[in-house]
Protein backbone atom coordinates (compact mmCIF):
# COMPACT_ATOMS: atom_id res chain seq x y z
CA UNK A 1 0.00 0.00 0.00
CA UNK A 2 1.21 3.52 -0.82
CA UNK A 3 2.44 5.18 2.39
CA UNK A 4 0.55 8.43 1.71
CA UNK A 5 -2.67 6.43 1.25
CA UNK A 6 -1.99 4.63 4.52
CA UNK A 7 -1.56 7.97 6.32
CA UNK A 8 -4.79 9.27 4.79
CA UNK A 9 -6.66 6.16 5.88
CA UNK A 10 -5.27 6.31 9.40
CA UNK A 11 -6.26 9.98 9.62
CA UNK A 12 -9.83 9.01 8.69
CA UNK A 13 -9.94 6.14 11.17
CA UNK A 14 -13.10 5.33 13.06
CA UNK A 15 -13.83 6.83 16.48
CA UNK A 16 -13.29 3.40 18.08
CA UNK A 17 -9.63 3.43 17.08
CA UNK A 18 -8.98 6.85 18.64
CA UNK A 19 -8.51 7.44 22.34
CA UNK A 20 -11.53 9.03 24.00
CA UNK A 21 -9.62 12.25 24.73
CA UNK A 22 -8.33 12.47 21.16
CA UNK A 23 -11.80 11.88 19.75
CA UNK A 24 -13.32 14.53 22.04
CA UNK A 25 -10.58 16.98 21.03
CA UNK A 26 -11.36 16.39 17.35
CA UNK A 27 -15.06 17.04 17.97
CA UNK A 28 -14.32 20.20 19.98
CA UNK A 29 -12.07 21.46 17.18
CA UNK A 30 -14.76 20.81 14.57
CA UNK A 31 -17.40 22.56 16.70
CA UNK A 32 -15.11 25.56 17.24
CA UNK A 33 -14.44 25.83 13.50
CA UNK A 34 -18.17 25.68 12.77
CA UNK A 35 -18.92 28.32 15.43
CA UNK A 36 -16.18 30.60 14.07
CA UNK A 37 -17.52 30.29 10.54
CA UNK A 38 -21.07 31.06 11.69
CA UNK A 39 -19.92 34.11 13.63
CA UNK A 40 -17.94 35.48 10.68
CA UNK A 41 -21.06 35.38 8.53
CA UNK A 42 -23.38 36.77 11.20
CA UNK A 43 -23.26 40.39 9.98
CA UNK A 44 -23.15 41.77 13.54
CA UNK A 45 -22.53 45.49 13.65
CA UNK A 46 -21.65 47.36 16.83
CA UNK A 47 -21.55 51.13 17.15
CA UNK A 48 -18.23 52.77 17.97
CA UNK A 49 -19.44 53.34 21.55
CA UNK A 50 -20.51 49.69 21.92
CA UNK A 51 -17.11 48.54 20.64
CA UNK A 52 -15.40 50.84 23.15
CA UNK A 53 -17.53 49.52 26.00
CA UNK A 54 -16.96 45.85 25.17
CA UNK A 55 -13.23 46.60 24.81
CA UNK A 56 -13.17 48.15 28.29
CA UNK A 57 -15.21 45.22 29.65
CA UNK A 58 -12.49 42.97 28.29
CA UNK A 59 -9.97 44.88 30.37
CA UNK A 60 -11.96 44.13 33.52
CA UNK A 61 -13.61 47.50 34.06
CA UNK A 62 -16.98 47.66 35.82
CA UNK A 63 -19.88 49.71 34.42
CA UNK A 64 -19.09 52.45 36.93
CA UNK A 65 -15.41 52.52 35.91
CA UNK A 66 -16.33 52.57 32.21
CA UNK A 67 -18.76 55.45 32.87
CA UNK A 68 -16.03 57.46 34.60
CA UNK A 69 -13.56 56.70 31.80
CA UNK A 70 -16.01 57.83 29.09
CA UNK A 71 -17.61 60.66 31.11
CA UNK A 72 -21.10 59.18 30.79
CA UNK A 73 -23.66 57.92 33.30
CA UNK A 74 -23.42 54.32 34.52
CA UNK A 75 -26.99 53.78 33.29
CA UNK A 76 -25.85 54.76 29.78
CA UNK A 77 -23.10 52.13 29.97
CA UNK A 78 -25.71 49.62 31.11
CA UNK A 79 -27.93 50.55 28.16
CA UNK A 80 -25.07 50.13 25.66
CA UNK A 81 -24.10 46.81 27.30
CA UNK A 82 -27.67 45.54 27.03
CA UNK A 83 -27.74 46.50 23.36
CA UNK A 84 -24.45 44.80 22.54
CA UNK A 85 -25.47 41.67 24.47
CA UNK A 86 -28.57 41.47 22.31
CA UNK A 87 -26.62 42.06 19.07
CA UNK A 88 -24.00 39.46 19.98
CA UNK A 89 -26.62 37.03 21.33
CA UNK A 90 -24.79 36.57 24.63
CA UNK A 91 -25.71 36.70 28.30
CA UNK A 92 -22.48 37.57 30.09
CA UNK A 93 -19.71 40.12 29.80
CA UNK A 94 -17.14 37.37 29.19
CA UNK A 95 -19.24 35.95 26.34
CA UNK A 96 -19.61 39.44 24.86
CA UNK A 97 -15.88 40.05 24.87
CA UNK A 98 -15.15 36.60 23.41
CA UNK A 99 -17.77 36.92 20.67
CA UNK A 100 -16.77 40.49 19.73
CA UNK A 101 -13.14 39.41 19.54
CA UNK A 102 -13.95 36.32 17.47
CA UNK A 103 -15.95 38.48 15.06
CA UNK A 104 -13.05 40.90 14.69
CA UNK A 105 -15.03 43.76 16.19
CA UNK A 106 -12.35 44.74 18.70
Amino acid sequence: MDSSLGLALSAKSSPASLSAASYEAEIALANHAKESEEMQHSGVRLSARERTIVFLMGHGLTNKMIARQLSIAPETVKSHAKSLFWKLTVQTRAQAVYRASALGLL
